[in-house]
């Protein structure tokens, strides 16, 4: 709650949230109504989902870990003033978005797991990356806009070890650089501090925040430099 109150994005996970906390004022900021519990994953709940028409995740496509443990008793949600953007192939309801009745900060509330997707036409990444725009109430730059953004670039990529960061500005500014994994969760902060015009060099080392190495797959980077956000991807090779 502090975290909407402050006016910033937040992106919650959970399939049981509504059975446990559907009368909270958590929930109420979430934009959901729950409507069931679900059923156990021997039944089965969540076989695919479908973004919904006219939302960011239009046209996007999943199918997931049906009658496995992530699809364990998933509850399915209405709309108590957030937008649904994702149903599963029964209709229901399984991901919210809202803004509170003023606009005021963004949420993100998904009953099933990010990281029990797969991937298809759409990869959990792409997934990812709409999620963070949409929560950092800003558009990640597309390739062919960066012309007038400042210069990154990632190497080496795909990487065996360390991976450097190489940022390049024209003026002074504030730049923070963080890494998540393909399932939303942060990995790593890698730099929260104000430069001088030039190029500047950071280095991952592969470590998260408890300073454990990191498993092979894809990570993203973002990348704020002043109200600019702008992501990268790096693939992790053993």
């Amino acid at each position: 709650m502090n975290v909407m109150n402050a006016g910033k994005g937040l992106y919650i996970e959970n399939p049981d949230l509504g059975y446990a906390h559907s009368g909270t004022t958590l929930y109420q900021m979430l934009g959901a109504t729950y409507l069931g519990d679900g059923n156990s994953y021997t039944t089965g709940n969540v076989q695919s989902v479908t973004g919904q028409s006219g939302t960011f995740v239009a046209g996007m496509n999943y199918n997931y870990m049906y009658q496995q443990p992530p699809d364990n008793y998933v509850d399915y949600i209405g709309s108590n003033g957030g937008t649904l953007l994702f149903k599963s192939q029964d209709n229901y309801g399984r991901v919210i978005c809202y803004g509170g009745t003023s606009n005021s900060y963004r949420s993100i509330y998904s009953t099933f797991n990010l990281g029990a997707l797969r991937n298809g036409a759409n990869t959990k990444l792409q997934l990812v990356q709409k999620y963070m725009e949409y929560l950092l109430q800003t558009t990640v730059a597309e390739e062919q806009e960066e012309k007038t953004l400042p210069s990154i670039s990632l190497y080496p990529n795909p990487a065996p070890g360390n991976v450097r960061c190489n940022l390049s500005v024209n003026r002074r500014e504030h730049i923070t650089i963080k890494i998540f994994d393909v399932t939303g969760r942060i990995v790593r902060d890698i730099v929260n501090t104000e430069v001088g015009a030039g190029t500047h060099e950071f280095c991952w080392d592969r470590c998260d925040n408890n300073r454990k190495h990191v498993s092979s797959g894809t990570y993203l980077f973002v990348i704020e430099i002043g109200d600019r956000t702008l992501t990268r991807t790096v693939s992790i090779i053993e």
